[in-house]
């Protein structure tokens, strides 16, 4: 069995991303930090059981050593969700089971934490973002259990995609988490309602 890990936001700035998530949550993210091999940096909020990224290009990182992930060559317009990631314990099982491509397994690193992932070699996402990429944290422990707490919980996470009856098929077998919902649409999109101590809010 699969868990939801996060959700990601991205923005073309991170300032941009987080002052537009701060102000629909009214809460303050967590610090995140850079990822060398892809030139991005990140802020985070917990979630209880999984967690909220936001995530952009880094203007003073380095050159990205390989194409960027979650499609953010390619990123514009305004601070939206455009995937998500669940965790596995088991990679090898879990990648025969998957009804898509969801790229290479590559390992990356930031700070103290180390993780396997799968990434597209020109880091396209997986049905445009509809499909999770899979992660598994190794013996680090994932950034859930260390983040500080808010007052966030994810309610609601609506998958839309042409395609959205095969994933449905397959997190109902794999993944079996009722606040996950699939909805068929003639565009890949996503939609997070996330319930503060100031009431729900949409992303």
């Amino acid at each position: 069995m699969l868990k939801l890990d996060h959700v990601v936001l991205a923005a073309e700035t991170l300032e941009e991303g987080v002052d537009y998530v701060q102000d629909r949550l009214g809460v303050s993210l967590d610090a995140g930090g850079q990822h060398d091999l892809f030139g991005t940096h990140n802020r985070l909020l917990g979630l209880g059981d999984c967690y909220f990224e936001v995530i952009a290009r880094n203007p003073l990182a380095k050159p990205a050593q390989r194409p960027l992930w979650f499609d953010l060559e390619h990123f514009a317009g305004p601070p939206r969700v455009i995937t998500w990631l669940c965790q596995t314990r088991e990679m090898g099982q879990t990648l025969s089971a998957l009804p898509y491509d969801p790229g290479q397994v590559i390992t990356v690193t930031r700070d103290d934490l180390i993780w396997d992932l799968t990434v597209a070699e020109d880091g396209r996402l997986a049905m445009g973002g509809a499909a999770p990429s899979i992660i598994d944290w190794k013996t680090t422990i994932p950034p859930t259990y260390r983040l500080l707490e808010a007052g966030c919980r994810l309610k609601q996470l609506t998958v839309s995609h042409p395609q959205a009856g095969q994933l449905r098929a397959w997190a109902d077998h794999m993944l079996k988490d009722p606040r996950i919902g699939f909805e068929t649409s003639e565009m890949p999109m996503m939609s997070l309602t996330i319930s503060t101590p100031q009431g729900d809010a949409d992303l």
